[in-house]
């Protein structure tokens, strides 16, 4: 059966349970959905600041607190610090944020985005002070509709309203933003948080794919240590998209659909990790008993290894929008699109005409050479993964695509 159900998921690490603690907070019906303006969105912003000061984080002189308002209706961006190592108060800026609004009423946001909430406290707990870059943790409010594209979006007026300490945004060496990082639907997707973004600075991508190389070295050692393990759910499995992936809808075009686009547009590094949507997405459904959280506390883990390993990169990654890596990304997706081709293994409720549409693209990947693509083949990749999130969201129309 390729239908995951999250209470069948144990939670046994520690880690995992801090992280379950974070999202039955801020996902509580006591904060009515966290809509920006509300007592429920101010009770989230007041235990957010309180955890970055139980965590040690310091906040920015020149905001005089954590909040960086962005309306006094709407609430503020919250921002906590640690200092680098490095006796240079100009040290790069190393930036992880997640938006920590969502719409309010019985739309609790547990997966969206509570679960991207509780990886970036537990990262600072997890994160000492590095050698050569300053850390910056932000919330940001505002990114949920109607604020979302708009210059009320928290990240936009983050990067329109700079903190003076950071100077300009040519400072941040790079900027680590997540979004849906808990959710579980399909069995194949089970361990798998996508990365996005990092393709379009070569370093930066080097780093990412090292990182992740570690990971399955780190997981496969484990596995080979034997019978302590039997049963214990910690793989993790990242695997690198474009963002034209995400992005490129048919018939509609580009279109940006998180914080990382305020970074993109100002031309710093990013990277954008999500483990995609689920038909919980934006429902009342999407509850903090439907989270796989030893995922994301393994999640928490890689992110602390990749942070050390950028730490060691001290000149500025060179920045090359659209750029691809379309070996890499054919690699990542044509194993969950081989099945979700197999009627087995399918999405649930897959169509007979997405599943011979699917089975089409599978055909069509077996016989592509990666090495050398077509536009037309790069654009065929953008309608598959499509077509893969449609299903996985369970949205209407999927067999349109």
């Amino acid at each position: 059966m390729s239908l995951i159900d999250p209470s069948s998921l144990s939670l046994h690490s520690p880690l995992a349970a801090r992280l379950r603690a974070h999202v039955d907070y801020l996902a509580s019906p006591a904060l009515a959905g966290r809509k920006p303006g509300t007592p429920g969105h101010q009770l989230a912003a007041a235990y957010v600041t309180a955890q970055f000061q139980e965590l040690g984080l310091t906040p920015l002189p020149s905001l005089q607190g954590y909040g960086q308002m962005v309306a006094p209706e709407l609430g503020a961006n919250l921002i906590g610090v640690r200092r680098a190592l490095s006796p240079t108060a100009a040290a790069p800026w190393l930036l992880i944020g997640a938006h920590y609004d969502h719409l309010g009423g019985n739309y609790l946001g547990a997966d969206d985005n509570a679960s991207a909430v509780a990886i970036l406290l537990e990262s600072a707990r997890a994160l000492p002070p590095l050698p050569h870059h300053h850390l910056l943790f932000v919330a940001f409010t505002t990114e949920e509709p109607p604020y979302i594209r708009t210059p009320l979006m928290g990240s936009h007026h983050f990067v329109e309203h700079l903190p003076t300490e950071l100077g300009s945004t040519s400072a941040i060496h790079i900027a680590i933003i997540m979004d849906l990082m808990g959710g579980v639907h399909w069995a194949p997707t089970r361990n798998v948080v996508f990365a996005a973004g990092a393709e379009q600075a070569p370093d930066f991508y080097r780093r990412v794919k090292e990182s992740r190389a570690s990971l399955f070295e780190v997981q496969s050692s484990s596995v080979e240590r034997g019978p302590s393990n039997v049963g214990l759910d910690t793989s993790l499995s990242i695997l690198p998209v474009g963002m034209h992936l995400v992005e490129e809808i048919p018939l509609v075009g580009r279109m940006f659909f998180s914080d990382y686009n305020a970074f993109r547009n100002r031309g710093v590094p990013f990277l954008f990790l999500s483990s995609g949507r689920t038909p919980r997405y934006h429902k009342p459904t999407d509850l903090p008993n439907t989270l796989h959280y030893e995922r994301m506390a393994a999640t928490v883990e890689w992110l602390t290894d990749l942070a050390r390993r950028v730490d060691q990169d001290q000149s500025a990654y060179a920045f090359v929008p659209d750029r691809m890596e379309f070996p890499d990304e054919v690699h990542s997706l044509a194993p969950l699109l081989r099945q979700a081709a197999d009627r087995d293994t399918m999405i649930p409720r897959t169509s007979a005409l997405s599943l011979w549409k699917l089975r089409s693209d599978r055909d069509w990947l077996d016989k592509l050479d990666v090495t050398s693509p077509t536009q037309q083949d790069i654009k065929r990749l953008e309608r598959a993964s499509i077509r893969m999130q449609c299903l996985l969201a369970d949205l209407p129309g999927c067999f349109l695509l």
